[in-house]
């Protein structure tokens, strides 16, 4: 067989960002948890999807999406701070920055998404100095952060975290904002303004995070104290690609159960299969001392950020594909 110096160039990286993660975390004094990856329900998240497993006669099981709420089950039994690497799977459209099949690293501790994006800063930084050339200043920090709500109302003049559904309907109408019509809600308007107006004018090789998310479409976040309309949620962006996403977590079990229940009905409303409540996960909350605060990051787009790339397949070997 014919060495391929590409592939031993992407395993090698590879190696030495999984390598570096660790060393980061073990620094800190967390430990490395594993989860399980079938499970017998799902977070209900509207957007989001997973795959369907079925054992001889037995099932529809899912794979997860996410570990989160195993590892929050984990916290609930004393674990204390908690990382895990991980294959996840969604049902997506495989192009050049999506994958059904992905590496997720997620983790845990005690404090506010403001602690964790101070921690997701740093473990930037730390990679990145392992990784590249000393001379690189993309990644040194500190990050820019982006309140949500400003970056609407000063690039597209609509503040949707004041506008019920219908006012954002016709706001975006009287912009003659392209795309919409009268079946969208709330969530689809939002997110189809901040795809098309927000995402093409934060442009940056340079990381920055924007905060301060809508309630709506982050079911297992922290409310702000100040505006119902939010929650205490982050994600990093770099060349305009979420890199993570993390937040302050709900600890409060009638709310999280009443969350799960909306999300189903909005499942049902768009032909999609719901879940039943997991009502382990959803009892433990209010065990744990909080507050508490967990991020996912996608260790392949992390390492496409890195390296300056622009497809998902410049970073992974053997990806699977339909």
């Amino acid at each position: 067989m014919v060495e391929d110096k590409a592939i031993q160039g992407t395993l090698k990286m590879r190696h030495e960002l999984l390598k570096a993660i660790r060393e980061y975390f073990y620094g800190l004094g967390y430990i490395e948890v594993e989860t399980a990856n079938l499970i017998r329900t799902a977070p209900p998240d509207p957007q989001i999807d997973p795959l369907t497993v079925f054992i001889e006669k037995s099932g529809p099981w899912n794979l997860h999406t996410s570990p989160e709420m195993g590892m929050k089950k984990l916290l609930a039994a004393g674990s204390g701070k908690i990382f895990q690497v991980c294959k996840v799977y969604r049902v997506e459209e495989l192009d050049e920055v999506h994958s059904i099949e992905f590496t997720m690293l997620e983790w845990y501790r005690k404090g506010s998404y403001l602690d964790m994006m101070q921690e997701v800063e740093a473990l930037v930084m730390f990679v990145a100095g392992r990784l590249l050339d000393s001379g690189q200043t993309r990644f040194a920090g500190p990050f820019a952060v982006y309140d949500l709500e400003s970056l609407f109302i000063g690039k597209t003049g609509v503040d949707p975290f004041v506008l019920d559904r219908d006012g954002l309907f016709r706001a975006l109408q009287k912009k003659g904002f392209s795309g919409i019509d009268g079946r969208d809600d709330w969530n689809s308007l939002f997110f189809k303004l901040f795809i098309q107006d927000i995402e093409p004018a934060m442009q940056s090789d340079a990381p920055y995070f924007i905060i301060d998310w809508p309630r709506s479409i982050s079911t297992m976040a922290r409310q702000k104290e100040d505006n119902p309309m939010k929650v205490e949620r982050f994600e990093l962006y770099i060349n305009g690609l979420e890199i993570a996403n993390g937040y302050t977590e709900l600890l409060d079990s009638q709310e999280q159960r009443a969350r799960f229940l909306a999300d189903n009905q909005e499942r049902a409303r768009l032909g999609k299969d719901v879940f039943p409540v997991d009502e382990e996960f959803v009892d433990i909350l209010e065990s744990l001392d909080g507050p508490y605060t967990g991020v996912s990051v996608g260790v392949d787009r992390l390492l496409m950020a890195l390296l300056g790339k622009t497809r998902i397949d410049d970073v992974v070997v053997n990806r699977f594909r339909v």
